[in-house]
């Protein structure tokens, strides 16, 4: 197959999410979901960066997943406590990132999508 160099690119991609099973003490549960991927260029990501580097330590947490906010662009099988969907937004994307299981697994699954084996 040849390869298609398009002007934009989008995918989506499994996230699997670890987190501490609420009904059993001490274990974790296992969900999933698949986030769609909107990558950046390497420019872009270099860029980004460089801009959060150049902020005072104090203010550089707060950006620490600007690179996630920018390349996730929707998602599907996310539900809410009362079972049903819950629609992608930038805000509701930016309320799970605080969660460190929610955004270790995207972390993890946009960095195998990046690197993907055959």
């Amino acid at each position: 197959m040849k390869f298609h160099l398009p002007q934009s690119y989008k995918y989506w991609w499994p996230v699997d999410v670890m987190l501490p099973d609420a009904d059993k003490p001490g274990k974790v549960a296992k969900q999933s979901f698949e986030m769609q991927f909107a990558p950046i260029s390497a420019d872009e990501g270099t860029a980004m960066l460089a801009a959060i580097q150049a902020l005072p330590v104090e203010q550089q947490a707060a950006h620490q997943h600007d690179e996630l906010k920018a390349v996730c662009v929707d998602w599907r099988g996310v539900i809410g406590e009362d079972g049903e969907p819950v629609a992608f937004t930038k805000e509701a994307l930016a309320l799970a990132l605080q969660f460190s299981w929610f955004s270790r697994g995207v972390y993890k699954a946009y960095g195998r999508s990046l690197a993907p084996e055959a």
